[in-house]
């Protein structure tokens, strides 16, 4: 019941700030939603069916390369993302809040969610179960130097539809979140057990 209700919390941590503060804003943040907003940008489909897709192909990966019980954990993540998500982005609310204030508070409170849900040997359903597969073969690199080289490569491909300053500050967001899940687990190390050896 305890890894239930932190997947929870983790899982509304990040689509609450994804939801009310980067989308609405068009902040691009280097993770699945922003890979969403840049492909729904081109192809003109709402982003939550892009979303959907993209975790579930994510979940399958995960099934795949790293075991049976973060692949069921997983799926419990990735229903609450897709369900949280979709709910908070259908009542089209946006924070009227500075752009950079918005940004720093998103990265602290996804960085969490990522943290929490990653404690349960879960992930959030993003580019975190590709980090963790690189990770799992070369533990030397630690797992937010994955996270944010993944999330630069997003924001670069995304120069072009959000232009400079949303890649700014998405840079800052990743600095912070990865920040931030390196800080938490430094004090309590979380992700060296996940794999199923």
């Amino acid at each position: 019941m305890k890894t239930i209700l932190i997947i929870t919390l983790g899982n509304l941590l990040l689509t609450a700030s994804y939801a009310f503060l980067t989308v609405p804003n068009n902040m691009i943040d280097g993770g699945i939603t922003s890979t969403s907003l840049i492909i729904a940008h081109f192809l003109k489909i709402d982003i939550t069916y892009i979303t959907t897709i993209i975790a579930l192909l994510l979940l399958l990966f995960s099934l795949i390369f790293l075991g049976k019980h973060f692949f069921l954990q997983t799926c419990y993540s990735c229903l609450c993302y897709i369900i949280f998500f979709d709910w908070f982005h259908l009542a089209n609310v946006s924070l009227a809040i500075p752009p950079i204030i918005c940004i720093v508070l998103a990265g602290i409170l996804v960085g969490i969610g990522h943290y929490l849900c990653l404690s349960q040997k879960s992930s959030i359903i993003s580019y975190d179960i590709i980090a963790l597969f690189i990770h799992k073969n070369n533990e030397k690199i630690e797992l937010s130097v994955i996270l944010r080289i993944i999330g630069i490569l997003v924001l670069i491909s995304g120069l072009y539809v959000f232009g400079v300053i949303s890649v700014l500050y998405g840079l800052i967001f990743i600095i912070i979140e990865t920040e931030t899940i390196f800080l938490l687990n430094k004090n309590k190390p979380v992700y060296e057990e996940i794999y199923e050896k």
